[in-house]
């Protein structure tokens, strides 16, 4: 969801300019622009590591930012933005609008893939997922990591090392194991996925308009500055 733009008048900021000055105002101005949506991505990315447990570099890559571009012969326009392009179906914008916006977490399609009674029948034919549940990582897991897991789930992948399972709420009681999806290797198992409860968040966990909108309003009049040479 797109806000208002913040606008800048070059001259309320400058106040008296000389002759000089007025021939640098549009480079000036440009230079200021394009530093401020980059200085708001830099501070994006580290707002991300301050409220988050684990953020990977595709998350801090997903902020990003568009060049200054004459939209009229008196009016340059920016911006900062959360990509919206896929990466294994999920997308950085889908995964942050609950914490930006408030409201229930991102369900990724491993997720609701687990639902699906079709996907993994147990003794009993109860799929591993409600609706109201989600698999939340306990470990860094890569895209090709949740192609393996699916298939095992599916059935139709069955290794005797490194072998990923489901342990439900039969198989927990009394062990001290939490419900999810287990590796199985050397003997050992290693927690992977954790069954939850889908989490529900309140607005601005991640405060993405504020971070930015600071740190632009604070660049751009810092660095036009810098550029007329005052």
């Amino acid at each position: 969801m797109a806000r208002p733009p913040i606008k800048f008048d070059v001259k309320q900021i400058l106040g008296r300019v000389d002759a000089i000055e007025k021939q640098l105002i549009p480079r000036a101005a440009r230079l200021a622009a394009n530093r401020a949506v980059f200085d708001a991505t830099v501070a994006l990315k580290e707002e991300a590591q301050n409220k988050f447990d684990k953020v990977n570099s595709y998350t801090r890559g997903a902020f990003q930012y568009q060049k200054p571009e004459m939209i009229n012969n008196k009016t340059l326009r920016a911006s900062v933005f959360i990509s919206s392009v896929k990466r294994q179906s999920n997308r950085t914008s889908d995964y942050l609008a609950p914490q930006i916006y408030g409201g229930k977490a991102f369900r990724t399609p491993f997720s609701r893939g687990l639902e699906n009674a079709a996907t993994y029948i147990g003794r009993d034919n109860t799929p591993i997922l409600k609706r109201g549940e989600i698999m939340a990582p306990a470990r860094k897991i890569t895209p090709s990591t949740y192609s393996v897991i699916m298939g095992q789930m599916r059935g139709t992948s069955k290794p005797k090392n490194n072998r990923y399972f489901y342990m439900g709420e039969k198989s927990v009681r009394n062990s001290g194991y939490r419900k999810g999806i287990y590796k199985r290797q050397n003997k050992k198992l290693k927690l992977m996925l954790v069954q939850i409860n889908t989490p529900t968040f309140r607005p601005k966990i991640f405060d993405f308009f504020k971070v930015a909108e600071n740190t632009v309003r604070e660049s751009f009049n810092r660095n036009l500055l810098k550029e007329i040479g005052r």
